[in-house]
């Protein structure tokens, strides 16, 4: 799972020009121009509605003095206009309020003052950091019982969520309890140090309080206790510290009570299997401690056991494993899984007919979430056994159990294949046009493609005949702006958005633009709020949510051609924009990657995120991971830093080098390129030595991952999409793969 979070949702804090948010292309770069506005006055003008230009004019040096870290600066711009009547009046406040907390000396009255006008804002997205920082300035002002109040009341606001991410709860807790100790509730003090001990390990403080409680109470005392050690280890794991959740579940003596013993080795064995390391111990762990674990745990320890000897490659071991779920807890929810990859483990390595079986009854198991996969496997295993008749009836069988999820034409391909093979060559070039005239430039469309061109029949990527229209709309020009509907460009949350974009809040205009866009949707419809929003998201430089909108609004503008059709084309440069263009031109050569390359792996990745975070640490706009930027910093001579990857020139600069080089070593094949760049070149590496000799159809579907195997196809669409749309290049990837690669280094 990904975890998705919109551009200037990350936290609170203002990103402006001039940071890493900021650094992004010019305008006359973005390809969405086609849709800003043409009868409508600029946003700056828009904005001087609410303003006067002298007032927006301080307001956006302030911006700029803030960004340079120039506090006084910004104290001296923006305090005369602390009231002046702005739309955006609380993002003022944040900037001055935070601004003269950090000056030299601080103005910690004048910041207390503002932060707490701010706190009073109700509907403000800066109202919860605005409350953090009313109970830290008077912390540090030592007016000890109202800052006690204050951190009581952020707790209790947001107790039970992570409404707002940019406020550290931690720093709440730890000085309670140093408030507590001055006021000599001992007691209370050392119960929050020891639970910002134990909920928070890796946080900063986390020292500091064993440092009070050690101070307080003695060193033995202090010692932590077995199960605190697995409780830290816990929430180690759910923020991907193995390696010191590892450490602290070595701190659980082996003559610890026998069930706290078996808790900590199931942590152990789960932190293993999570870290994608070590999977052999932790199949031992698991399945030697589940029978004496509390029931509500034994099912998922033992199928976890079994999945760990799989991933380990121990095939025969995991199928006993879950041989042993299916029998001794029928009615559980790993059953029902356990039982699938029993057939789906006989498949991957090959055993058809000994898949078969297993395959058939989990798929005649109509309530199973897995029936439609098993009727899948089992069909291509008949498919690769040489029974076409039996293929037939099995992608049939599948199309009926996913009914509703074949917006591809995965079933009606497979069909058409297995009816070649039976000589019913008709019915198959019948199948094949329909799904090119159904899901033009899909994955399944471009191998339809390639097929009747193969059967002599061959069609042009909308249907028809080959020599397809002469194309209307030349290639990167773009279209006649669309006049923008004025009553929704006044509405007060766009004239808000505006200013500041005006001022040069970007980021913070996106942020909230994203507040309130399905609200103006809903109330103006669509076709008079998506040109409107698609303009402001243009302006702040937001392709996130301008590729968002276009897949929301624009899907079906995707079965119609771009170079004939000016209206297609809008949708389709919103799906495909050219993100952050300067950057691929700039840092692409550096893996000498095909053009638009890197823009189908940005779509593909983040959808054009520059903050999204994924559940394997990997980040922004390509996401990349940190060891494998590490290493590519080396080559590039840019030393990696924590930070670099949610630039997004940055991760441009990392990931071009390094998605280039991928993409080469495996001789320019999109398909192989892309899977190396999701499962990693290793696997690839196997995955061709035991199937590199089947076509490509076939080598995708065959590949174990299904993640990765999903991943190829729709990188071949998009790279696809991308040509057709730009330089009206038709693509069709090659039938034979070629199972060679470049022994290159590029093993990571």
């Amino acid at each position: 799972m990904r975890r998705r979070v919109a551009p200037g949702g990350v936290g609170v804090a203002v990103a402006v020009p001039g940071g890493a948010a900021g650094r992004v292309a010019p305008p006359a770069a973005l390809a969405v121009a086609v849709l800003l506005a043409a009868a409508l006055p600029g946003t700056a003008a828009g904005a001087e509605a609410g303003a006067g230009k002298a007032t927006l004019s301080r307001y956006a040096e302030g911006a700029r003095r803030f960004a340079r870290a120039d506090y006084a600066g910004a104290v001296d711009q923006l305090g005369p206009i602390a009231g002046a009547p702005l739309r955006s009046r609380d993002a003022l406040l944040y900037l001055l309020g935070a601004s003269e907390a950090a000056s030299l000396p601080p103005a910690r009255e004048a910041a207390l003052r503002h932060f707490r006008e701010l706190a009073a804002m109700q509907q403000s997205r800066y109202r919860p950091v605005a409350q953090a920082r009313v109970a830290d300035l008077l912390f540090e002002l030592g007016e000890l019982p109202a800052a006690r109040a204050a951190y009581r009341a952020l707790l209790a606001s947001l107790a039970g969520g992570d409404a707002a991410p940019a406020v550290d709860l931690t720093v709440a807790r730890f000085r309670l309890a140093e408030i507590d100790e001055r006021d000599g509730r001992h007691a209370e003090a050392r119960a929050g140090w020891r639970k910002v001990l134990v909920e928070r390990p890796a946080h900063p403080l986390a020292d500091r309080a064993a440092a009070r409680l050690r101070a307080t109470d003695g060193e033995e005392q202090a010692r932590l206790t077995p199960a605190e050690h697995i409780a830290r280890a816990r929430v180690l794991v759910a923020e991907h510290g193995w390696e010191r959740a590892l450490e602290e579940l070595a701190q659980v003596p082996e003559g610890a009570p026998p069930a706290i013993r078996d808790e900590a080795d199931h942590a152990i064995g789960m932190t293993r299997f999570k870290m994608r390391r070590g999977y052999d111990i932790a199949a031992a762990k698991l399945l030697d401690v589940w029978p004496r674990l509390p029931p509500a745990l034994q099912a998922d320890a033992l199928f976890h056991g079994a999945r760990a000897w799989s991933r380990a490659d121990e095939d025969d071991k995991a199928i006993a494993g879950y041989r042993q779920v299916v029998e001794r807890f029928p009615g559980s929810k790993q059953a029902r899984e356990a039982h699938f990859l029993m057939g789906w483990l006989e498949f991957n390595r090959g055993r058809y007919a000994a898949a078969l079986p297993t395959l058939e009854a989990v798929a005649r198991r109509d309530r199973s979430r897995f029936s439609d996969d098993a009727a899948w496997f089992a069909a291509f295993g008949r498919f690769r056994m040489g029974d076409a008749a039996g293929a037939l009836a099995g992608f049939a069988e599948y199309e009926r159990l996913a009914s509703g999820a074949l917006g591809d034409g995965k079933a009606r391909y497979w069909r058409a294949r297995a009816q070649e093979q039976l000589s019913r060559v008709d019915e198959a070039v019948e199948g094949m046009r329909g799904i090119v005239a159904a899901w033009p430039l899909s994955y399944y469309a471009l191998q339809a493609r390639r097929w009747l061109g193969e059967h002599g029949k061959p069609v042009a990527p909308f249907g028809g005949p080959p020599t397809a229209a002469r194309a209307t709309v030349p290639a990167e020009a773009p279209a006649a702006p669309v006049a923008l509907d004025r009553q929704v460009a006044a509405d007060a949350r766009v004239a808000r958005v505006d200013e500041l974009l005006a001022v040069g809040l970007g980021v913070e205009a996106a942020a909230e633009l994203a507040r309130v866009d399905g609200a103006l949707v809903k109330q103006y419809g669509s076709a008079r709020a998506v040109p409107v929003l698609v303009d402001r998201y243009a302006r702040a430089q937001d392709f996130f949510h301008v590729h968002r909108l276009g897949e929301a609004h624009g899907a079906a503008a995707l079965r119609r051609d771009p170079r004939t059709d000016p209206v297609a084309r809008r949708w389709w440069e919103l799906i495909h924009p050219l993100a952050y263009r300067d950057f691929v031109e700039r840092h692409g050569p550096s893996g000498h990657n095909p053009p638009y390359y890197l823009y189908t792996i940005m779509q593909k990745e983040s959808a054009y995120n520059p903050h999204d975070l994924s559940y394997a640490d990997a980040i922004g706009l390509l996401q990349m991971i940190p060891p494998t930027s590490r290493r590519v910093g080396e080559r590039i001579g840019r030393p990696y830093t924590d930070d670099v990857l949610y630039d997004p020139e940055g991760n441009i600069q990392y990931g071009a080098w390094y998605i280039g080089h991928l993409l080469a070593k495996f001789k320019g094949q999109v398909a192989l390129g892309a899977g190396a760049y999701n499962a990693g070149p290793r696997a690839m590496i196997r995955w061709l030595s035991q199937h590199g000799q089947r076509p490509l159809d076939e080598f995708i579907e065959l590949c174990p991952y299904t993640q990765t195997r999903e991943y190829m196809k729709k990188a071949l669409e998009i790279y696809a999409r991308y040509l057709w749309l730009y330089q009206g290049s038709d693509y069709l990837p090659e039938r034979a793969v070629d199972a060679t690669w470049l022994d290159d280094g590029i093993d990571y």
